[in-house]
This record gives C-alpha cells, sequence and structure tokens, in this order.
C-alpha cells in the first residue's frame, strides 16, 4: 500500500503494477500473512504509528532487516533499518 501511496503523488518512479510482478517473479520475497505470533511481537514494539508497528513487529518476528528510508525505524530497539541514500 505505501507503494501505492508514494507512487500516486509521484514520489516515486515504481508503481504498484510494477512492484507486484517484481515481487511474484522467480522467489525474491515472501508475502507474510499477520498472525499471533507478528501480532505478540507488535507489544515488545514502541512505535506510534499503527502501520509502521505491523511492519516492525513483522520484521523482529522474521529476525530480517527492514528496508525504508523512515529515519525512525532507526531508533527502534531491536530492528535493523537500512537504506542506500540516493534510491528512490
Amino acid at each position: 500500500m505505501e507503494i501505492l501511496y508514494l507512487s500516486e503523488k509521484r514520489r516515486i518512479a515504481i508503481d504498484l503494477a510494477m512492484t507486484l510482478r517484481w515481487i511474484e517473479s522467480p522467489p525474491r520475497y515472501a508475502i507474510v500473512d499477520l498472525n499471533t505470533d507478528i501480532l505478540r511481537a507488535t507489544e515488545t514494539i514502541s512505535f506510534e504509528e499503527l502501520h509502521d508497528r505491523l511492519i516492525l513487529a513483522t520484521a523482529k518476528w522474521l529476525d530480517v532487516p527492514i528496508l525504508s528510508n523512515d529515519k525512525a525505524f532507526k531508533n527502534v530497539q531491536g530492528i535493523h533499518a537500512i537504506w542506500e541514500s540516493g534510491v528512490n
């Protein structure tokens, strides 16, 4: 949804259709269902925005870094956020 929002605002060059084609091509990513384990992990995350909190909890539960330019993610304990400057 974030990609849809940002592309509609013309803040990024890729759109949702392009992103979904890329995700569905030979395995690069896994779509993870929201489950009770992730909801439990959400309790351990201190972050005001609900949807970002679910994203952070999912990353924590999967023990994977987050690719985001949201500087606030870097301040969340137990989360490793990465972003290469200059990338849109």
